[in-house]
């Protein structure tokens, strides 16, 4: 059959051993105390002219290189899907990612339960959304935020230099002034429909948005931010999964709406409070235009596949998997974690097509690749200084990314 298919699979992935893990990302000073909401793995099964795809996205604060070689040679098995046309995208939470709480056996094998849990389910979401895929059509659109939520997290002094503002603001050292942030906000949401042909409500809703989506440190697993806005989209539009990427939020966090409060047990409703209000903001601007697209059937996929990979070293992130894939007009792209946001905004300024959806945490690339004057600036995100151009095994340049993508979604669509 060669017209549109779509399915969605969605699997829930919370550690079933909470009390044995801690989540990573950031410093946590107290011990693991449970589950603040469910995490989830979502799938995307797509077939059109003939060839079959797969979107995956993982709420989850990265993707080892392991696990997406794994997945992608199990999905392949299980579905018959070449395994270079499966992207993928983690959320980049970083109340998520399971590690042990301490040193013991336990612990240990609780994480290790924890990530091939994480794994076996995506791979059962994929078989899921083949086996739910229906005749479909669909519509893409972008738009601007009607409230704010990922800022730039850099503050430039007067003197040129940088320095982080988390949440509570920078720390302004003696005889200097704030001027300006040294880059772009996060202000822009990129959004994909799926219906049922001949049908008048979406059955699936796929966001984008750059951001870490973290807003403090809790001692609980939680989806955060991502995991809020889904749910809040769901709320709204009945019958709906909502899945969402993230892509260039090297240097973007999330808007602190409020103080957060000293004491412990306010700080968990703080967290509640906060990430479900940002949800709202998100929801606010989605639905209403979702509500209004234009949908079209397109008949073929096209697809490229670009890496500097070793499927032999699976303990060394490969310095860049860029994985596109061209649907009708929409350009689906699979890129690297912590771009500064700036390259995300090129990419799509430079995009030969009428839509651009970027899928980042993919599973390659995992450190921050900021402009070259960001070097000099200093912060938290350069702090490793200029070697961390020495291996390309490791890491790629955001101009380098910026320029394959072009140049790949410019050729592909001749």
């Amino acid at each position: 059959m060669n017209e549109l298919s779509i399915g969605i699979g969605r699997r829930c992935i919370t550690p079933p051993k909470p009390e044995l893990l801690r989540p990573t990302g950031m410093g946590r000073l107290r011990d693991t105390e449970g589950v603040h909401d469910d995490l989830y793995t979502e799938a995307m099964a797509i077939r059109a002219g003939g060839e079959s795809a797969f979107l995956c996205t993982l709420e989850v604060r990265y993707l080892p290189y392991s696990w997406v070689v794994d997945m992608r040679r199990r999905v392949a098995r299980e579905t018959g899907c070449h395994p270079e046309r499966i992207l993928f995208s983690s959320t980049h939470t970083h109340s998520s990612h399971p590690a042990p709480a301490d040193d013991s056996g336990e612990a240990k094998a609780a994480a290790e339960e924890c990530h091939r849990l994480y794994i076996d389910e995506t791979v059962q979401a994929c078989v899921d959304a083949r086996n739910n895929m229906r005749p479909a059509e669909v519509a893409a659109a972008s738009t601007e935020l009607k409230g704010t939520i990922g800022e730039n997290r850099r503050m430039k002094f007067n003197n040129g230099t940088c320095l982080n503002c988390w949440g509570a603001g920078s720390v302004v050292p003696f005889g200097r002034k704030i001027a300006h942030p040294p880059g772009p906000h996060s202000t822009t949401i990129d959004l994909v429909c799926i219906r049922e042909k001949d049908s008048e409500a979406p059955f699936a809703v796929l966001t984008s948005y750059a951001a870490h989506p973290h807003m403090y440190e809790i001692p609980r697993f939680s989806g955060e931010f991502a995991g809020a806005a889904k749910r809040a989209i769901e709320r709204r539009m009945p019958g709906v999964t909502a899945m969402h990427a993230n892509h260039t939020g090297g240097d973007i966090d999330i808007h602190c709406v409020h103080p957060m409060p000293d004491e412990h047990g306010a700080q968990l409703a703080w967290f509640a409070e906060s990430i479900e209000l940002l949800g709202n903001r998100f929801a606010d601007t989605v639905v209403p235009l979702a509500e209004q697209l234009e949908y079209t059937r397109p008949g073929e996929i096209r697809h490229a596949y670009l890496s500097n990979e070793n499927e032999e070293k699976l303990s060394m992130q490969p310095g860049y998997i860029l994985n596109h894939l061209l649907l009708g007009d929409i350009a689906f792209v699979s890129i690297p974690g912590e771009l500064f946001h700036c390259f995300g905004r090129q990419m799509h300024r430079e995009n030969p097509h009428k839509h651009l959806f970027l899928m980042g945490y993919n599973g390659s690339g995992g450190m921050y690749a900021p402009l070259p004057r960001n070097f000099e600036e200093g912060s938290y995100e350069v702090k490793g200084g200029p070697h961390f151009k020495a291996s390309t095994r490791q890491r790629t340049s955001g101009p380098e990314v910026v320029r394959l993508v072009r140049k790949t979604l410019t050729e592909m669509g001749r």
